[in-house]
């Protein structure tokens, strides 16, 4: 008795697309400049919600933005290093390590009853007159 050959099942939808080396490295330098999936789907011409349907590339994508980030702070260290930029050390310095300019200190009284100054902010203690020029 001869076997029957079953046919093979023929793929549903388009076909997957293809990206060149090239078209992945433009668009991996995107997303080491920081650029959104949205913005690198536009000026790759690819298709909407693409980069979400492809995990491969997603996760490449992800990794160079990380490594963008990464290389900024490490430029942004060194400059305030090297230049004892006052600004740059300040700025590290608060989103780095957590530290602020002013600290808030919460008192609790419990039940005594709170206390308003008004006009604090002029030196006569808010009895000093506006001029109506």
């Amino acid at each position: 008795m001869a076997k029957v050959k079953k046919k093979a099942k023929r793929k549903v939808g388009k076909p997957r697309k293809v990206i060149t080396p090239e078209q992945m490295r433009q668009a991996e330098e995107y997303a080491y400049n920081n650029c959104l999936n949205g913005t690198i789907e536009g000026l790759m011409d690819w298709p909407n919600e693409f980069i979400a349907r492809r995990a491969d590339i997603a996760k490449k994508l992800t990794k160079k933005r990380q490594e963008g980030k990464a290389d900024l702070h490490k430029a942004q260290h060194e400059k305030a290093l090297k230049d004892r930029d006052g600004t740059m050390l300040i700025w590290l310095g608060k989103n780095e390590l957590g530290q602020a300019d002013k600290t808030e200190t919460k008192i609790d009284a419990g039940n005594a009853p709170a206390v308003v100054i008004i006009g604090a902010n002029s030196r006569d203690g808010g009895n000093a007159k506006q001029n109506s020029d």
